[in-house]
Formats: structure tokens, sequence, C-alpha cells
């Protein structure tokens, strides 16, 4: 498993946020047999999150059911400057046992809920650790770009200016001027 994941279970908006953290992968020493699971999902007990990963754009999510269910799973696909966000959701029928969905998600992040869930008010929140592997992990905003701007614009002039005054002042780090 690639990626830490973290499932968060979120009531509506008046009543409290409950979060959980992730249960951790099973080590070596532990029996095979048993099942890991990352946590259920909000709200529905008959549905467990057995393994998640994001990879390349897309979060792979593994899932067990004790029962058939209909599984809506929201990926954000950007957002405004005004805050207006916007995503995609995917519909997948689980049957009883393991399946696993994929979806395509920008950000290392998806909500999963059930009608179970929906009626009881509740989603489940997966936010992946992409793992970071650039140098400079992006998605980059307009903001970024602005201050990426003013660095180098600020850089070039410094050089440009340590090249004047040296010319100037004939400082070339201890050689002699011969005019």
């Amino acid at each position: 498993m690639p990626g830490t994941v973290a499932a968060q279970e979120t009531a509506t908006a008046s009543a409290p946020t409950e979060t959980t953290t992730a249960a951790a992968p099973p080590t070596a020493s532990e029996s095979s047999n048993e099942t890991t699971y990352y946590g259920d999902v909000a709200g529905d007990p008959l549905l467990r999150i057995v393994d998640a990963e994001y990879r390349d754009g897309t979060a792979i999510i593994t899932l067990e059911a004790d029962a058939p269910r209909l599984v809506t799973v929201t990926a954000p696909t950007g957002s405004t400057s005004a805050g207006v966000a916007s995503g995609n959701i995917v519909r997948r029928s689980v049957p009883n046992g393991r399946s696993t969905i994929r979806v395509a998600s920008p950000e290392p992040r998806v909500t999963l809920t059930t009608s179970t869930s929906v009626g009881n008010g509740q989603y489940t929140e997966i936010r992946f650790d992409d793992g970071g592997s650039a140098l400079i992990a992006g998605p980059f905003t307009g903001t970024d770009v602005r201050d990426a701007a003013i660095g180098g614009a600020f850089g070039t002039s410094f050089g440009a200016l340590l090249i004047i005054v040296r010319r100037r002042f004939g400082l070339h780090r201890g050689m002699e001027r011969v005019a």
C-alpha cells in the first residue's frame, strides 16, 4: 500500500464532526488470514473499506459488503477563485463480498455515500497521501505563479546589479586590471 489513507466520518452541518484515523496495514508477523479494514463507510455498518490507493490521478478503493449496496463516490475536479467547487459523481453497485471501484480524481481525496449513510446524515471522506514524489508538488494556483514570477524577477535583477557593480568599480576578485 503506497499511500496513507485516513477515513473521516462527518455528520450533518448541525451535528459535531467525528474523525477516525485509518487502521495501520498488517505487519509481517500478523496472521495473513486476518483482514485489516481502513474503516466503515460512515452510517452504513454493512460496508467496509478494505484498501484505498491513489495512483496517477485515479482513486482505487476496495470495498467489502455484507449485503449488496449502491455506492456513490464523489471526486473533486477543481474550484473557482470564488470558492465554488465542482466534482465527478460515480455510482457503482457493490455486490456481496469484495469489489474494487476506480474513479478519476485530480485531487487525492474522494467521498463515499450509500443510501443508508445518507439516511443517517453521514458520509466518508478518504484523503490520500500521494507520496509527494515531485520536488515541488502541485496543484498550483494563480498565487503560486505570481510568487514564482516575482522571485524570478528579483533574482535576475540582483544578478544584473552585481555585474554592473563589478564592472563599475573594477572588482575582479583580486586580479589586476590592465588598461
